[in-house]
C-alpha cells in the first residue's frame, strides 16, 4: 500500500513538472530596448559646449536657451565656449567627452561645411547626433553707416567700379556666413574678398572703425548698431524681407537663390544613450515653448523664420543641408 501511493506521488510530479514546462513563457525584454525606453533621470550639471567665442549669435542663442532649460532639466547648465578653428575645436573636445548624456554641443551648418572641406579630424556628420534645432537666423549684409552705398544695387556698382577694395567680415572662410557672401555676389557678378575674425564683437568694431567694408551678420546681433546709425543693412539674405527692417531688399526678389542662415540646434556625441537624448529633447521642447525663451526670440529678432524641430525632423534637415552644402561647395570649387 505504501508503496503505491509512493508511486502515485511521484507520478503526480513529474506530471506536474510537465505542464510547468510546456507553459508559456513571459516574454523575454531586451535589454537595450527597454534602456532606452526608461526614464533618464538626470543627476549632475550638463556641460552645453558653444564652438564659437562669446558675443556672436550662436553664444547668446546657447546662454538664452540654457537658462530656460536649467528650469525643466532640474540640474545646472553650464556653457562652455571652445572655440577656434571655425568651430571644429569644439567638436573635437566634444567628442573626447563621456558619451553619457552629460555633454551637448550647440552646432551649425558651419560645422557640415568644415566637413565636406575636410577641416576636422573626426567625421562631423558621422559623429554627432541632432536633437533639436532651436533657432533659423537670417543673414544680414551690412556695412558701416558711412559707406558710400545705401542699397544692394548701389553697392554692387561700387565694387564694379573699385574691383578687390571691398571685403566682407565673416565668422569664418569656411563657414556659412562666408558661403551667404559667396553666392549672393557671385549671383550678382562680383567677387567680394573674405576677412575672417575671432569674434562678434571684434567684427563689428572692425566695421564701424572701417576697417572692413561688410559684414555677414545676423539681425539681432547688430540691432543696435543699426538703430543708432553706426550700421546700415545693405541686403537680406532670404526670400521674404524681414518685418524688423522692411525696406531692406532681400536676396529673393532680386533674383538670387542665396537663402543661407544659420540654423542653431543642439547636438549630441554618437553613442549618447537614447534614453539621455530623449529625456533632454523632451526638456528643451518645454523650455523652448517658455514664455522666457519665446520673449526672448522675439527680443532679438529670432522669431523671423519658424525655428523649432525635434529630432526627427532635425535629422531630417540636417541630411537636407548636408547635401545642399555640398553642392555649393563643388560649384565653388570645380
Amino acid at each position: 500500500m505504501k508503496k503505491r501511493l509512493v508511486l502515485l506521488m511521484c507520478l503526480v510530479l513529474i506530471f506536474t513538472a510537465a505542464l510547468m514546462g510546456c507553459a508559456p513563457k513571459a516574454p523575454e525584454v531586451n535589454n537595450a530596448e527597454g534602456a532606452a525606453d526608461a526614464e533618464f533621470k538626470f543627476e549632475r550639471k550638463i556641460e552645453l559646449v558653444c564652438p564659437w567665442g562669446a558675443g556672436g549669435g550662436a553664444d547668446s542663442t546657447l546662454r538664452a536657451f540654457a537658462s530656460a532649460l536649467e528650469k525643466e532639466i532640474g540640474v545646472p547648465i553650464v556653457v562652455n565656449n571652445v572655440e577656434g578653428g571655425g568651430g571644429v575645436k569644439g567638436v573635437e573636445y566634444t567628442v573626447k567627452q563621456p558619451a553619457d548624456g552629460y555633454t551637448f554641443m550647440l552646432g551649425t551648418q558651419s560645422l557640415l561645411l568644415a566637413n565636406i572641406q575636410k577641416l576636422s579630424s573626426v567625421d562631423i556628420y558621422e559623429e554627432l547626433i541632432p536633437v533639436t534645432r532651436l533657432v533659423h537666423d537670417t543673414n544680414v549684409i551690412v556695412a558701416s553707416g558711412k559707406a558710400p552705398y545705401n542699397n544692394f544695387d548701389e553697392l554692387v556698382a561700387y565694387i564694379k567700379e573699385n574691383p578687390g577694395k571691398v571685403k566682407c567680415g565673416v565668422m569664418t572662410v569656411t563657414g556659412v556666413d562666408a558661403f551667404t557672401v559667396r553666392e549672393t555676389f557671385s549671383e550678382a557678378g562680383v567677387e567680394v574678398p573674405l576677412v575672417a575674425f575671432n569674434n562678434g564683437a571684434e567684427l563689428n568694431a572692425a566695421i564701424i572703425g572701417g576697417h572692413v567694408d561688410l559684414a555677414t551678420v545676423g539681425p539681432a546681433e547688430v540691432k543696435g548698431l543699426v538703430e543708432s546709425g553706426d550700421m546700415k543693412p545693405i541686403i537680406v539674405a532670404s526670400e521674404k524681407r524681414l518685418p524688423m527692417i522692411p525696406d531692406v531688399a532681400c536676396t529673393g526678389e532680386k533674383g538670387i537663390e542665396s537663402y543661407l542662415g544659420p540654423m542653431r540646434g543642439i547636438l549630441a556625441k554618437k553613442g549618447t544613450p537614447e534614453a539621455a537624448i530623449k529625456a533632454f529633447e523632451a526638456a528643451a521642447a518645454k523650455a523652448h515653448a517658455s514664455d522666457q525663451f519665446q520673449e526672448w526670440t522675439k527680443t532679438v529678432a529670432l522669431d523671423q523664420r519658424p525655428g523649432y524641430a525635434n529630432s526627427a525632423d532635425f535629422q531630417a534637415i540636417w541630411t537636407e543641408q548636408n547635401e545642399t552644402l555640398t553642392a555649393l561647395f563643388n560649384k565653388f570649387n570645380k
